[in-house]
């Protein structure tokens, strides 16, 4: 028995022991209702809020950031980012998680449907978020 290790406790595990409230953790997570708008955008919102970014909504489905606006649209959100010399290519736009993406020739302005919240797409958010905020 002595040789016996014992069983790990799983995050589900310690919740359900705490009836712990973790929201801030879906910041980080993805979401399997892909081409979703409304998800779409409370996920954006609660990761651009987790850093520090503030947010104003217009309504729900509408919000606008230091740095940009987000539109729930038919088949995702829709984020429209501006800022100097953004630290973006044309292909930052055209992987798989993005629809219709668009960047100006000089890279002031860029225009993309989030149809995934993933990896790439929360990526993507920070670079542009950090970029505003060492030249801020």
């Amino acid at each position: 028995m002595a040789d016996k290790v014992p069983k790990q406790r799983d995050l589900d595990h310690l919740m359900e022991q705490n009836d712990t409230e973790l929201t801030f953790l879906s910041a980080y997570g993805g979401t399997t209702l892909e081409g979703d708008g409304a998800p779409l955008m409370a996920a954006l919102k609660r990761f651009l809020k987790a850093g520090n970014v503030l947010v104003k909504a217009s309504n729900e489905d509408e919000i606008s950031f230091g740095f940009g606006t987000a539109t729930v649209v038919e088949h995702g959100c829709k984020v429209v980012l501006k800022g100097v010399h953004l630290p973006i290519v044309p292909s930052d736009v055209q992987q798989a998680g993005f629809a219709h993406g668009l960047l100006s020739d000089d890279r002031s302005r860029c225009e993309v449907v989030l149809i995934e919240w993933g990896y790439e797409q929360r990526r993507f958010i920070e670079r542009i978020s950090e970029h505003i905020n060492l030249d801020g």
